[in-house]
């Protein structure tokens, strides 16, 4: 099994990958987000964690800036009836300490901005990762501001008639570099309208 790759950024499409490692290229699935900081490192070598999923008729390889990610995905696909795909979604939408925080809550709502994550599906992800997920997370941050924030811009968002899928990455990469609540709005239609 593959379990790391280091080689050169060939190309990015959407969140896949295209990594020379000595002439063979290799296609890796990664979230929104880690595709979106990849963008700037094109023609640069780059380094990622990967798991290898085995199909009957399929072998994927999903890539992740760390251990953490990775660890996350894996807890994710642990759970019956989630797959990589939606593991994949979690993190194009949030942080590991973000989903954690959420998980040790029982936020549904904050789960329910992934894509094909419903009450129901939420709810499970609670029950069954609750126990797994470690307390340390409760402090990383104030969950409360976060979650308000998150709530704010995308209620403001969707008033607007945009998807969370069409937004989620901008907001999450916005808010990572520290801006406001008001200036995550205004920066992600900018950049929603640019597009």
């Amino acid at each position: 099994m593959i379990g790391r790759l280091k080689g050169v950024l060939l190309e990015t499409d959407e969140n896949m990958l295209l990594i020379d490692v000595h002439g063979i290229g290799y296609e890796v699935i990664v979230s929104e987000r880690l595709a979106t900081k990849l963008q700037s490192n094109l023609g640069k070598e780059i380094s990622l964690y990967i798991e290898t999923v085995v199909r009957e008729d399929d072998i994927l390889l999903y890539g992740f800036s760390g251990r953490e990610e990775k660890k996350c995905f894996k807890m994710v696909t642990s759970v019956s009836g989630m797959g990589p795909k939606t593991a994949i979604a979690v993190l194009s939408v949030l942080t590991v300490s973000s989903f954690y925080q959420a998980i040790l809550l029982g936020e549904e709502k904050v789960l329910m901005q992934v894509s094909g994550i419903g009450k129901k599906t939420a709810q499970r992800l609670i029950l069954e990762l609750r126990d797994k997920v470690s307390p340390e997370y409760l402090s990383t941050t104030p969950s409360e501001s976060v979650i308000s924030d998150f709530d704010e811009v995308s209620a403001a968002l969707q008033s607007l008639g945009f998807e969370p899928q069409e937004y989620l990455a901008i907001t999450n990469e916005l808010r990572e570099l520290g801006h406001s609540t008001n200036d995550v709005i205004r920066l992600t239609l900018k950049r929603l309208g640019e597009q």
